[in-house]
C-alpha cells in the first residue's frame, strides 16, 4: 500500500497523458496537487515542508525554465527575421537526395540544432515536406533527429542541472565522486557509453521512414557511419575533457554533418557555399557557442558565479537556500546572445512584435510544466521530513515515510540483482511523464539511488544513472506533445499521430531494453 501511494502522483500523470490525452501542462498541475495531498495526508509531511519543497523545486528549475524561454525567443526572432530560412536554404543546397538529407540533416544538423536549443519537431517537418518527403516521414524524422543526443540538448542542461540537484539538495554521494564537477563528467561519460548503439538505432529508424526495408538494405552502412561518428565523437570528448560538456553535442553534430557530406558527395556536386548571409543568419548560435566556451572555462565560471555575492541567494525554508548564480548560467548568455544578435539580424519592428507575441503565447506551457514537475520531485524527496528549530530534518519515521525511499526499496526487492535490466525503463517512464529527459533525471534521481544501493551497491549508481538518462532521451520519440506539435505543422490528423506512435513505440522499447542489457553486463563485470 505504501508503494502504491508513493507512486500515485507518477501514475496519475501517466494515466492522464496516455489514456485521457491531457496535456503535459495540465497533468503537471494535477501531479503537483496529487503529490502534495499524498505527502500531507498519507505520509504525514507538514504543510510548510510541502510548500517549501514546491518553492524550492520551482526556483531550482529556473536553470531550465529560463533557458527554454530565452531559447524559444531566440528561435522565434530568427524565424521572423528570415535567419532560419537562410540556414535551411544553405543546408539544402549541399544535399542532393533523400538519404543524404536524412543523415546530413536528421543525424548531423538535427543533433547540432538540438544541442543549441532548437526543438526539431517544431521546426523541421515543413522543411522535409518541401524536399519531397511524405508528411508522415517528415514528422517521423523531425522527431527522431531530436533523440540521438538528447542528453546534450540545450547546451547539455539534461546533464548539468540534474547533476547539481543530485549532488546538492538530494545529497547523493556515489563512491569515487569528489564534487559536483566530477559528478557531471562521470555522468556524461556513463551516458556516452550507451550512445553508439542508440545513435545507430535512430539512424536506422530514420531510414525506415524514408524508404522502409529497401532503404535500410541499400544504405545501412551510411546510417552506421553517421550514428557512430555522432556518438563516438561525444564519447571521445567526454573522456578527454578538453571542452566543456555544454558544447559536446554541437561539435558531435557538426562533425557528423561533415562526414555525411563527404560520404555522399559525387562529382563535385553540392559544394558548400558559405556567404555573408549565412554567417549573419547563424550569428545568434555563433555568439552562444563562443559564450559557452568562455563562460564554462573554470576560472571564468567561478568568477562570474561570485560576482553578485549574497544578493542572488534565495532563502526558502528550513535553512535551505539557493544561489541563483545568474551570470554563470547558460540562460543568461542565451539572452545576451539574443540581444547582441538583434543589430546583426536586423528584424523589423513588426517582425519583433510578431516574434514576441508568439513567444508570450507559447512560453508559459513549458515554463509551468518544468516548474511543477520539479516541485513534484522535491515534494517526494522531502516527504517524511519536518522543520525542527528552523532546520529541515528527517522525521522520526523518515525511512518509512519518504516516498522516494519506499519506491526505491520496493523496486529493489522486486528485481534484486537483475535491477539494471529494468532501471532504464524508469528513465523512459520519467521522460514520458515529465515531457523531457531533464525532468526524468531530476524526478527519479533519488529513487534510482535508493534502488541501486539496496540491490547492487552505490558504486554502480553512475552507470545506472547514465543508462536512465539515455533511456529518457530515447523516450523523446514517443512523447505525445512532440508528435502533436510536429504533426500539426504538416496537417496530419489524430489517426496519423496514433499510427506514428504505434510504429515508434516498439523500436523505442527495444532500444531501452538493449540499454538495460548493456547496463546489466557492465554492472556484472564491474562486480568481478
Amino acid at each position: 500500500m505504501d508503494f502504491l501511494m508513493a507512486i500515485t502522483p507518477i501514475l496519475i500523470v501517466l494515466a492522464g497523458m496516455l489514456f485521457f490525452s491531457r496535456s503535459g501542462v495540465f497533468m503537471s498541475v494535477v501531479g503537483w496537487i496529487t503529490a502534495a495531498l499524498v505527502a500531507f495526508f498519507y505520509f504525514k509531511t507538514p504543510m510548510d515542508v510541502i510548500i517549501g519543497a514546491s518553492i524550492y523545486g520551482i526556483v531550482k528549475a529556473f536553470a531550465i525554465t529560463f533557458a527554454v524561454a530565452f531559447t524559444m525567443l531566440m528561435i522565434f526572432i530568427m524565424k521572423e527575421a528570415g535567419a532560419l530560412d537562410e540556414i535551411v536554404k544553405t543546408i539544402l543546397s549541399i544535399t542532393k537526395d533523400k538519404i543524404q538529407q536524412t543523415l546530413f540533416i536528421g543525424m548531423g544538423f538535427g543533433s547540432l540544432a538540438t544541442s543549441l536549443g532548437v526543438v526539431t519537431p517544431a521546426l523541421f517537418p515543413p522543411v522535409f515536406v518541401a524536399l519531397g518527403f511524405t508528411p508522415l516521414a517528415a514528422v517521423a524524422i523531425s522527431i527522431l533527429c531530436y533523440d540521438p543526443l538528447t542528453s546534450f540538448a540545450l547546451l547539455s542542461i539534461p546533464i548539468t542541472l540534474p547533476a547539481h540537484v543530485a549532488w546538492g539538495p538530494f545529497g547523493i554521494r556515489p563512491p569515487g565522486v569528489e564534487n559536483v564537477e566530477h559528478f557531471i563528467w562521470s555522468f556524461t561519460q556513463h551516458i556516452t557509453i550507451f550512445l553508439p548503439v542508440v545513435s545507430v538505432g535512430f539512424a536506422f529508424m530514420m531510414l525506415y521512414f524514408v524508404g522502409k526495408w529497401e532503404a535500410l538494405k541499400k544504405h545501412w552502412s551510411g546510417a552506421v557511419v553517421a550514428g557512430l561518428v555522432l556518438s563516438l565523437t561525444a564519447l571521445f570528448l567526454a573522456f578527454i575533457r578538453i571542452l566543456p560538456v555544454e558544447v559536446i553535442g554541437i561539435i558531435s553534430g557538426f562533425l557528423t554533418m561533415l562526414v555525411s557530406y563527404f560520404l555522399y558527395r559525387k562529382n563535385g556536386e553540392g559544394k558548400v557555399k558559405i556567404d555573408a548571409a549565412f554567417i549573419k543568419a547563424i550569428s545568434p548560435w555563433l555568439l552562444l557557442f563562443i559564450f559557452s566556451l568562455v563562460t564554462n572555462y573554470p576560472p571564468v565560471k567561478k568568477f562570474l558565479a561570485s560576482l553578485p555575492g549574497s544578493a542572488e541567494v534565495i532563502h526558502i525554508v528550513g535553512g535551505k537556500k539557493i544561489d541563483l548564480n545568474i551570470l554563470s548560467h547558460v540562460y543568461f548568455w542565451i539572452l545576451v546572445a539574443v540581444v547582441i544578435s538583434l543589430p546583426i539580424l536586423k528584424p523589423s519592428g513588426e517582425q519583433l512584435s510578431r516574434a514576441f507575441n508568439v513567444w508570450i503565447k507559447r512560453v508559459w506551457g513549458p515554463f509551468i510544466a518544468y516548474s511543477l514537475f520539479f516541485a513534484v520531485a522535491f515534494i517526494m524527496a522531502w516527504s517524511g521530513m519536518e522543520i525542527v528549530n528552523g532546520k529541515l530534518m528527517p522525521g522520526a519515521n523518515f525511512k518509512a515515510m519518504n516516498m522516494d525511499l519506499i519506491i526505491g526499496r520496493t523496486i529493489a526487492d522486486l528485481f534484486g540483482s537483475f535491477y539494471p535490466i529494468v532501471a532504464p525503463f524508469l528513465g523512459l517512464l520519467g521522460a514520458f511523464v515529465g515531457g523531457s529527459e531533464t525532468a526524468s533525471n531530476v524526478l527519479f534521481a533519488k529513487i534510482q539511488y535508493g534502488a541501486v544501493v539496496s540491490t547492487i551497491g552505490a558504486h554502480a549508481f553512475m552507470a545506472v544513472y547514465g543508462a536512465h538518462a539515455v533511456a529518457g532521451g530515447i523516450a523523446s520519440a514517443i512523447i505525445p506533445s512532440k508528435i502533436t506539435n510536429a504533426a500539426a505543422l504538416v496537417g496530419l490528423k489524430g489517426k496519423d499521430e496514433s499510427q506514428l506512435l504505434k510504429t515508434l513505440i516498439w523500436p523505442v522499447f527495444a532500444l531501452t531494453l538493449f540499454v538495460g542489457i548493456m547496463l546489466q553486463i557492465i554492472v556484472t563485470v564491474s562486480l568481478k
